[in-house]
């Protein structure tokens, strides 16, 4: 009984999903920048009640300049300084009005673009990498087809 040589991916699949991960660490980065861009651009401040805390994530309900009550999550990157929320605090949020429920910032806590970076940095990890190692993979593919 012998050992069944390890079988490698076929070089067009394997390029495939790293171009799905690439697209897909694009569109996180994109959607990161742009909502961090929203809410410097068109961010309203409104007063909020935290109604909900779960793991350092508050969960604040606020009214809307138009009027509607909503509900959106705090905390999600950006910390302010002081102590952590808890239910019932009173708050001063930052809200996009186009989409109030999306992105929503404690006032206190200073411009986050850490999220943004860190998915910038695997996107371009993934534009360097998945090509390298799809020509690694052709190469190691006809070097076995060589030696057979």
């Amino acid at each position: 009984m012998g050992i069944s040589p390890r079988r490698r991916p076929p070089a067009p699949l394997y390029a495939a999903m790293g171009v799905v991960v690439i697209v897909g660490f694009a569109i996180a980065t994109w959607q990161t920048w742009s909502n961090d861009n929203a809410l410097r651009d068109r961010g309203r401040e409104a007063p909020a009640r935290v109604v909900q805390v779960n793991r350092g994530r508050a969960k604040v309900e606020f009214t809307t300049g138009d009027g509607r009550r909503v509900q959106a999550r705090i905390g999600q990157g950006d910390a302010a300084p002081g102590p952590r929320p808890v239910v019932g605090d009173a708050v001063t949020i930052v809200y996009d009005p186009r989409r109030p429920t999306d992105d929503v910032r404690d006032v206190r806590a200073p411009e986050n673009r850490q999220t943004a970076y860190v998915v910038l940095g695997a996107t371009i990890a993934a534009l360097i990498g998945v090509p390298l190692a799809t020509w690694g993979l052709i190469r190691a593919n006809r070097r076995e087809r060589a030696a057979r």
